[in-house]
């Protein structure tokens, strides 16, 4: 019989659309549920199987017993509440490297109210990365993935073309070096496009190189916080540099990316500003920043936050039936959970996986550690040499914070970003409460859309027989 009462952390009973959904964490089963069914489980929250039974009864009479087989069904096929498939699990033991973040410019040709990288200097000199750093970094790589064959190197800032030789330069040398070790490197770059010319996009097309493009949205939200160093606000030329390069790319291969900040809230409408000047891809991010910045959000936020990614869900299911598809990052995540726990105990694998690398070679656990000094693990000469902070970073899954235990999300986010939890709390055990919350209403999104999809498919699939 079903164990009643249950609790957040083994189902979660979310509303969206006018449905009733139920998310399984043990099995990652999603169920789209009646109302009898919904009030089955809500009544589970707090009362044993009997109870509820008894006080569903009055609503609904005899089918009240027949919706509580068809869950205790589920349970005894393992879709409802099993046993948690992390117990008992441990981090790995030391992982190998396979990503790294080469910063080729602490510089840029923006000066953005909200950059949490010091407007491209990382809070220190400005610089660019030379060719010997970065051919090191790759021979690092290379070296400390041991057998892993299919490695990534992203191209930051600052603005990395700025250092756009050297970007050249690293790309040539690293597939050269890769194949002679029977490897691949998957090169990606983030750019604010301003220098996207006729030479690096043709540069970019013929390597295949993934970008992530920069820009906020409408030219009133981009250009408050996304200035020139003279003020003069920068979506018009970013806006034409982004059409003329993927007037002439394979689509597949970039992503729009946007901050929303307090200040820029409405990502509801940037983004599909965006979609619908014909960009699929599109990610928007809320700005990392002390809570003390004027451009930070609140708890008070929330509510108005969760709104608008329900109303952006919503809008994404309306033109998938129209035959416009959209696709928002944060929607096209994995909502299974389980298709490679190992890889979701390890989280994003910043300090132990992926590595950030200054200008000057000095290795940070990810690009936005950087500057906090404590976190410096070592140099792209003499490979990591604080093993113990290292070592930090591999116990971060969401089985050694305390807050994620009980959270429903916990498999699915892997525990939060550690940077971000940082800077807030200043615990990297103690993840952003605000941070958490958006996670779990995007990851609510994304089980809707998974669900709209399936069914999607279905009507379609039987109307073609």
């Amino acid at each position: 019989m079903l164990p009643f009462p249950w609790d957040e952390g083994a189902l979660h009973l979310f509303h969206m659309g006018g449905r009733a959904l139920l998310f399984d964490v043990a099995s990652s089963s999603l169920f789209a549920l009646d109302p009898l069914g919904a009030a089955l489980i809500e009544e589970g929250r707090s009362r044993t199987v009997e109870e509820s039974l008894a006080v569903v009864w009055g609503r609904f009479g005899n089918e009240a017993e027949q919706a509580l087989d068809q869950l205790d069904f589920f349970y005894r096929a393992g879709k409802l509440l099993g046993p948690d498939p992390a117990a008992g699990l441990r981090p790995p033991a030391m992982p190998y490297l396979k990503a790294l973040c080469l910063n080729l410019a602490h510089d840029c040709n923006l000066r953005c109210g909200y950059c949490f990288a010091g407007a491209g200097s990382f809070q220190g000199k400005r610089g660019l990365m030379s060719k010997d750093v970065a051919q090191a970094a790759i021979e690092m790589l290379l070296r400390d993935s041991g057998p892993l064959d299919r490695l990534e190197v992203d191209f930051f800032g600052g603005e990395p073309l700025l250092n756009f030789q050297v970007l050249q330069e690293t790309v040539s040398y690293g597939k050269r070096r890769a194949a002679a070790t029977g490897k691949r490197i998957r090169f990606t770059l983030t750019t604010n496009a301003l220098l996207l010319d006729e030479e690096v996009s043709d540069f970019l097309r013929r390597e295949g190189m993934r970008t992530v493009l920069s820009i906020d949205g409408r030219p009133q939200d981009h250009d408050l916080l996304r200035s020139f160093p003279d003020g003069r606000g920068s979506q018009a030329l970013v806006l034409e540099r982004i059409s003329r390069f993927l007037d002439h790319r394979p689509q597949p291969l970039y992503y729009l990316r946007g901050t929303f900040t307090a200040l820029t809230s409405d990502f509801y409408t940037n983004t599909l500003y965006l979609a619908d000047l014909g960009y699929q891809d599109i990610s928007m991010e809320p700005v990392v920043a002390s809570p003390m910045a004027p451009y930070a959000f609140l708890p008070s936020h929330l509510p108005e936050l969760s709104r608008q990614y329900e109303r952006l869900v919503e809008e994404i299911a309306r033109r998938e039936e129209l035959g416009a598809p959209l696709h928002f990052f944060h929607f096209e995540v994995d909502t299974t959970g389980l298709s490679c726990l190992s890889k979701r105990l390890s989280g994003c694998g910043a300090g132990v996986e992926y590595l950030a690398v200054t200008p000057q070679g000095t290795l940070y656990p990810c690009h936005q550690f950087i500057g906090r000094e404590e976190f410096v693990l070592g140099a792209v000469d003499g490979g990591i040499t604080r093993r113990e902070t290292q070592d930090v970073f591999r116990h971060l899954s969401f089985l050694e914070k305390e807050s994620c235990r009980a959270c429903w999300a916990r498999i699915l986010c892997s525990g939060g970003c550690h940077a971000n939890a940082h800077l807030q709390t200043g615990d990297l055990h103690k993840p952003d409460r605000l941070g958490c919350a958006l996670t779990r209403k995007r990851m609510e999104c994304a089980l809707y859309l998974k669900l709209h999809r399936k069914e999607r498919k279905a009507r379609l699939d039987g109307s073609s027989h």
